[in-house]
């Protein structure tokens, strides 16, 4: 399986964050033991890590499996993230700086082209099925990316209607996914129709009839 983004990924560490509050106390102490050890006689004795908080440790790619073989021998949830193995806090701020992330680029763009980026956002988010957690995540850097354009472009109509329509649906933010999606399907098509209505008329002309510029409307809509 090709995941875009790790082309060009030769070492990475895991972040495990994981649950003991549900388990009972005998099974979080056999837990413990295997995994740390009593002595420090543990997996993660014989294995570089780190351990970032309570339920929450680092390690090394080349490890995964036989740490997480002994989450799934007693039945502890957990989740990952990928960590790149720098520690160095000047060298970590150099690779920040070289990542073109997809919403900062964005802002840079006018506003046609924004808000085509801003409805394909919508259309993936409200049609695809994901945790809570991770729906709120999208929506909020959708969100903030908004203000954020909006603030950089504020004389641009499109601006103060892309406002408008984010303030009326956080209105409705915390309301069950299914309806949430459904919201959010509705604000990408209001803002697509938005969006082919102000060009249609910024390059009509003053002698065109109401019905030849809903013909180019229609027409700009397919």
């Amino acid at each position: 399986m090709n995941i875009r983004g790790c082309e060009k990924l030769t070492e990475a560490n895991v972040i495990v964050a994981y649950r003991l509050a549900v388990r009972e106390p005998a099974v979080r102490t056999r837990f413990h033991d295997e995994l740390y050890g009593r002595h420090n006689d543990g997996i993660l004795s014989r294995i570089p890590h780190m351990k970032l908080a309570d339920c929450v440790i680092e390690i090394p790619q080349r490890n995964f499996d036989e740490v997480s073989s002994i989450f799934e021998k007693y039945g502890i949830d957990y989740e990952l993230r990928l960590a790149i193995p720098v520690k160095e806090r000047v060298e970590i701020l150099g690779i920040v700086k070289t990542i073109k992330d997809p919403y900062e680029k964005a802002l840079d763009l006018d506003s046609s082209d924004f808000s085509n980026f801003v409805f394909e956002r919508l259309q993936q988010l409200g049609k695809r099925s994901v945790k809570a957690g991770e729906f709120t995540d999208d929506l909020l850097a959708i969100s903030d990316t908004v203000q954020k354009w909006a603030g950089k472009h504020e004389d641009d109509p499109l601006a103060s209607v892309l406002s408008y329509m984010f303030k009326a649906f956080e209105a409705r933010r915390d309301v069950e996914p299914a309806i949430a999606r459904s919201n959010i399907l509705r604000v990408a098509e209001s803002l697509r129709n938005w969006t082919v209505g102000y060009h249609v008329l910024r390059e009509s002309s003053d002698e065109e009839s109401v019905g030849e510029l809903l013909k180019k409307y229609k027409a700009r809509k397919k």
